[in-house]
């Protein structure tokens, strides 16, 4: 008898349910084996160990009450399968359902921030946003205003107002008549 034949003999052996020919063979076996000897040993103790458990006693219509209970989670196990029918007849499987459904989501939420959000990032080219492929924003020029340095620095306040400008800050004045020679 191999190590194979004999863990699968141990419960037979000790319900002594072998024949005398195989019974002969286990007790061969465990003299010459003795990792199996340990294990026939092992169950031995499990089995003694149960047999000092006291039984149970229950009531008279514990039969009854069990037989219903699994009735009612076989029934809960059909409902349940039932409502994964549609999923399943998809090719989805439920526990990727959740993965699914949050990547989509993402798509969702990032599609409708780019063609919907501010695009304050992307340069503009006369009237249209820039559609290039680099990441590099090209910086824009502004646009120069053509308003003389000599009306800046002569003027009054009242009409640096009416080109939309903050009033020129005095020592700014005189650097400016400096510099253009006034």
């Amino acid at each position: 008898m191999n190590c194979y034949k004999f863990r699968d003999s141990i419960s037979l052996y000790i319900d002594k349910e072998l024949s005398i020919k195989d019974i002969n063979r286990f007790n061969h076996h465990l003299e010459t084996c003795s990792s199996c000897r340990v294990l026939f040993q092992g169950t031995l103790n499990v089995v003694s160990s149960m047999k000092k458990i006291p039984a149970v006693t229950v009531s008279a219509d514990f039969g009854k009450r069990l037989q219903k209970r699994i009735t009612r989670e076989q029934a809960r196990e059909k409902t349940r399968r039932r409502r994964m029918v549609p999923v399943q007849r998809l090719g989805l499987q439920p526990r990727y359902a959740f993965a699914s459904v949050t990547a989509l989501v993402a798509i969702l939420v990032i599609s409708v921030s780019i063609f919907t959000g501010d695009n304050d990032d992307v340069p503009v080219i006369g009237n249209t946003p820039a559609l290039s492929t680099t990441s590099e924003v090209v910086p824009q020029e502004e646009p120069e205003s053509h308003i003389p340095v000599s009306s800046l620095v002569a003027g009054s306040q009242e009409d640096s107002s009416m080109i939309n400008m903050p009033p020129i800050h005095p020592q700014i004045q005189s650097q400016v008549r400096q510099v253009s020679g006034n």
